[in-house]
């Protein structure tokens, strides 16, 4: 029974726990917006014509901290990290001399369970379901090498990144530019030495450059990002007039106050995102787990010194947040119709990696300041019960949004929605806290457990968790 148990609070990478929590804060953040408004409206600086925080120039600069910060980062960094803890659990269980492909499928089986009931009741664009089957993908993939899974990885998020860009833009010759792409970075990071790796960056942005310069000589492309921008503005109007018939469909099945229409709604909303994971998102997914699975082997994770962390952060942010603030200005550019390249999703998608890089390298740092520790504590213990939160985050915001709850959909601007993410993510950090200090597991995280040793086991802790500084070298 004790090789059933979770791991002890002393066996644990702290700074882990609390990586965790600040990316479920981050994709909070990102999913608040999909609850309340309506798809094509959410992720736009649209203020609503009533109600507080309304206004045209807090709308604007939200979403331009959500476009450079938020949008896409943490979704990157829980997907590394979720590769990280595939090798951690891994060498765990090897430890113990049980098989852990059979453990590994009855935990993914579970996930892939809760993730139809989260995606079909609570919210559509969920990733439990898509990361159990990426990590069945992954599962194959166990016996390469350290340095193979990040070569894997690496090839697979390129080009995923290029796909990602084209595929709405290029039309019959996107097909073509991916294989190039695909063939470039592969051969940079399979053939060449890891001290050539650079080379393939070089290569990738030669061929975006390329890929742009194409973009721009088009005349018979799609409506551009305006457009788009223009026909949101028209739905939100659309919002405030009696006219059901021209609300966006997320609305009218809302108002309709029937658990059929929004089970119906929920329901074709999550097979377009399970589509749309299914030809981009999953190679995109699958290659940051390989990198988070061969960070860890090589010790990137558990034996990084201070002076390691600092550059990362360093390096991270400088190449993150440069790329990503030029594709937020390019963007806010193309929503005004001044421009419309369709380049500033490329960078976006570019900048995902390292930000989220320098943000781990930053967390970390910050995790080891003593004066930290009364924050550090409930957000660590957001990431122990990183799996309870991301449901649970759900559950709080559709008990808020949904006509069978509060009925706020569609009532509050992003900017309100930004801090309402804040103070629900602060109130779960603080319940996690307390739950912890009695209990060893959180309540999903404890059932999972027992689903997949197919027994129920005992969860109340057997003492008081450590100081939030304290750190050990392993953990689950």
């Amino acid at each position: 029974m004790s090789s059933l148990a979770p791991v002890e609070d002393a066996a644990r990478i702290r700074g882990l726990d609390a990586l965790r929590g600040v990316a479920l804060l981050g994709i909070l953040l990102a999913n608040v917006r999909q609850m309340f408004l309506p798809w094509d409206i959410a992720d736009l600086p649209l203020p609503l014509s009533t109600g507080p925080g309304t206004g045209p120039v807090l709308a604007w600069a939200d979403w331009a901290i959500f476009d450079a910060l938020v949008d896409m980062k943490f979704l990157t960094l829980f997907s590394v990290l979720f590769g990280i803890g595939f090798a951690l659990q891994g060498e765990r269980i090897a430890g113990r001399g049980e098989r852990f492909a059979e453990i590994y499928l009855r935990r993914v089986f579970i996930l892939a369970l809760l993730g139809m009931a989260h995606g079909l009741l609570l919210y559509p664009a969920e990733v439990l379901l898509p990361y159990a089957v990426a990590g069945l993908l992954l599962l194959t993939a166990r016996r390469l090498s350290a340095d193979a899974m990040l070569r894997v990885g690496l090839v697979l998020l390129g080009a995923a990144t290029v796909w990602s860009y084209q595929i709405t833009s290029l039309g019959r010759i996107s097909g073509v530019v991916t294989v190039l792409g695909i063939a470039a970075i592969a051969a940079c990071m399979t053939v060449l030495p890891r001290r050539s790796w650079p080379l393939a960056v070089a290569v990738w942005a030669l061929l975006v450059l390329a890929v742009a310069g194409v973009l721009t000589l088009r005349t018979d492309r799609a409506a551009g990002a305006a457009s788009d921008f223009a026909e949101a503005r028209r739905g939100l109007l659309a919002m405030d007039t009696g006219d059901a018939a021209a609300w966006p469909e997320e609305l009218r099945a809302r108002r309709a106050g029937t658990t059929a229409a929004l089970l119906g709604l929920h329901a074709r909303q999550y097979a377009a995102v399970l589509f749309y994971f299914a030809i981009l998102l999953l190679w995109r997914t699958l290659g940051l787990f390989l990198i988070g699975a061969g960070l860890y082997r090589r010790g990137v994770v558990s034996g990084a010194t201070p002076d390691l962390w600092r550059r990362v952060a360093i390096v991270g942010l400088g190449l993150g947040l440069a790329l990503s603030l030029l594709a937020t200005a390019l963007h806010a550019q193309e929503l005004r119709g001044s421009i419309d390249w369709r380049f500033p999703d490329f960078l976006h998608e570019a900048s995902a990696l390292p930000l989220a890089a320098g943000i781990a390298g930053a967390v970390f740092l910050l995790h080891r300041r003593d004066g930290l520790r009364r924050i550090a504590g409930p957000v660590e213990a957001a990431g122990r019960m990183a799996l309870t939160n991301y449901v649970g985050q759900s559950l709080v915001m559709a008990a808020l949004a949904e006509p069978w709850g509060l009925n706020l959909y569609g009532r509050l601007g992003a900017p309100l929605l930004t801090a309402l993410a804040v103070v629900v993510f602060a109130a779960m950090a603080l319940f996690s806290q307390a739950w912890l200090a009695r209990l060893r597991l959180g309540p999903l995280e404890w059932l999972w457990r027992c689903g997949t040793y197919w027994r129920w086991l005992p969860n109340r802790a057997a003492r008081q968790p450590s100081r939030p500084g304290d750190r050990g070298p392993a953990s689950v």
